[in-house]
C-alpha cells in the first residue's frame, strides 16, 4: 500500500479501487501532500452541500411545517385548471392572485402544494412575494411535479421554468413514480430500479429548492420502529446522503379500494397512511401525512387525529377533500371551502360536544333575562327558522355537515 501511495498518481487508482478506509487516506495526505486532497476525496460519494437559497428554502419550510407547540401544521392541495377558452384563460391570473390572498390572509394555511402548470403558478407566486415583511406573511408554495409518464415535463424544464417564478420553496417529488411499498426491502427494490432520484434531487438543490419525496405505503403494512428507521436511512441514501426537509407519506390504493368506496368506515381507515413516527427520529424531518376523504360528518376532523395519534407534523389536505372540485373547479369555491374547513380543524373547540356556560351573578338581571331568551329559542318552542336547516342538506349538490 505504501509503496502504491509513494507513487503519487497510484494514490487515485488504490483509493478508488481499493476502497481504503479515510484514516488511511489521512495517512496519504500527510506523506504526499496537497495534491492527494483531490485523490482522497475526489470518488468519495459525500453528502450535498446546499446553496445559500436551498438553505433559505430548507428554514422556511421548517417553519412552516413544525408547529412549536406540536400542534398539526395544515397544508391544503390547489388544482390550478388549465381552461381551453380563452377568455377564461384571460381571467385565470386575477382569480389565481385572490385566491391566493384568502389561503394568506383568511384561511391562514402554514404551506401549499399546487398542482398545474407553472404559468399559472405565477400570479401565486407574486402575490406571495410581495406579502413578505407583512402580517400576515408568504405562505410557502410547494409545488407538485408530474413525471413525463404522468402527463408532467421533465424536471430540469420544470425547475427552469420554476426559476422565475417567486415564492417556490420546495418541490414535490413522487417517489418511483407512486409505486407502493410495504416494507423497507420493496423501497430498496424499487430504488434499484429508479437511480436517478439522487441525480434529481441534486438538480432540485441546485436550483436554490427543497425536493420533498413522497413515499407511497401500500394499504394495511405494518411499520415498527427499527422499519421506520431504516426507511429514513434509506431515503437519505437515496438522495444523495442529505436529509430532505420533509416526507410526505401517502396511503395507496388497492384494487379493492373502489369497490369499498361506498363504506364510510372503510374510507376512513384508508384515508391516512397506518405509519407510527418514532419520538427518535421525531426531530430528524418534517413529517407529513396526506389525507384523501371527502368533507362531511367530521372524516377530516377524524383523518386529522389519526395523524396526531401517529406523532405526525402535519396533514396534506388533498384536493380530494373538497365536494366536486373535479366537475366545478371554482376557485372562489375552493378558497372559500377551506378558509372554513382550516378554521374548524384549527379550533379549540370540541367537535364532540358542545356546551355553554352561564355566570349567575347576583343582581345580573339582564343576563339572566338574555339567557331565558336563549334558552326558549334554541327549544325550537318557538319554532325554527327557515323551515328546518337539516332537511336542506342535498350532498349531491355539495352541501355538507362538519369537516
Amino acid at each position: 500500500l505504501l509503496f502504491f501511495l509513494l507513487l503519487g498518481n497510484g494514490v487515485k487508482i488504490v483509493i478508488k479501487k481499493m476502497n481504503i478506509s479515510h484514516s488511511i487516506a489521512s495517512f496519504a495526505i500527510l506523506l504526499l501532500g496537497h495534491k492527494t486532497i483531490y485523490y482522497a476525496y475526489s470518488f468519495s460519494a459525500g453528502p450535498i452541500v446546499e446553496s445559500p437559497r436551498a438553505e433559505t428554502a430548507r428554514s422556511r419550510l421548517t417553519e412552516a411545517l413544525r408547529s412549536p407547540s406540536k400542534k398539526l401544521t395544515i397544508h391544503p392541495e390547489l388544482v390550478l385548471p388549465e381552461p381551453s377558452d380563452p377568455t377564461a384563460l384571460l381571467l385565470r391570473a386575477s382569480e389565481v392572485t385572490k385566491l391566493s390572498q384568502i389561503i394568506r390572509t383568511k384561511a391562514k394555511a402554514n404551506a401549499v402544494f399546487v398542482e398545474g402548470t407553472v404559468d399559472a403558478l405565477a400570479p401565486m407566486g407574486k402575490e406571495q412575494e410581495t406579502a413578505r415583511g407583512n402580517f400576515p406573511g408568504p405562505v410557502p408554495i410547494i409545488y407538485s411535479w408530474k413525471t413525463p409518464d404522468n402527463g408532467g415535463s421533465g424536471l430540469a424544464t420544470c425547475l427552469e421554468e420554476l426559476s422565475r417564478v417567486d415564492g417556490v420553496e420546495g418541490v414535490l417529488v413522487p417517489f418511483f413514480g407512486g409505486a407502493e411499498i410495504n416494507c423497507v426491502e420493496s423501497y430498496l427494490a424499487e430504488d434499484e430500479k429508479a437511480p436517478s432520484l439522487a441525480d434529481e434531487c441534486a438538480k432540485v438543490w441546485e436550483a436554490g429548492i427543497q425536493p420533498i419525496p413522497e413515499l407511497t405505503l401500500s394499504p394495511g403494512s405494518r411499520w415498527t420502529e427499527k422499519d421506520v428507521v431504516r426507511l429514513l436511512d434509506a431515503v437519505k441514501k437515496t438522495c444523495g446522503g442529505l436529509d430532505p426537509v420533509s416526507i410526505v407519506f401517502t396511503n395507496g390504493k388497492t384494487s379493492s379500494r373502489e369497490d369499498e368506496s361506498e363504506n364510510e368506515s372503510d374510507e376512513d381507515e384508508f384515508s391516512t397512511p397506518n405509519i407510527t413516527i418514532p419520538k427518535s427520529v421525531a426531530k430528524r424531518l418534517c413529517f407529513i401525512g396526506s389525507v384523501r376523504t371527502s368533507a362531511g360528518e367530521g372524516r377530516m376532523n377524524n383523518a386529522m387525529s389519526q395523524l396526531q395519534n401517529c406523532n405526525f407534523n402535519g396533514g396534506f389536505l388533498r384536493a380530494d377533500c373538497v365536494p366536486g372540485y373535479r366537475l366545478n373547479p371554482d376557485l372562489n369555491a375552493v378558497g372559500g371551502f377551506w378558509s372554513a374547513a382550516i378554521g374548524d380543524l384549527k379550533s379549540l373547540k370540541s367537535k364532540n360536544f358542545s356546551f355553554r356556560s352561564k355566570v349567575k351573578l347576583e343582581k345580573d338581571i339582564p343576563m339572566e333575562w338574555y339567557n331565558y331568551q336563549k334558552d326558549v329559542m334554541e327549544s325550537g318552542a318557538l319554532g325554527m327558522s327557515g323551515g328546518g336547516g337539516g332537511a336542506s342538506l342535498d350532498p349531491n349538490s355539495g352541501d355538507y355537515k362538519g369537516f
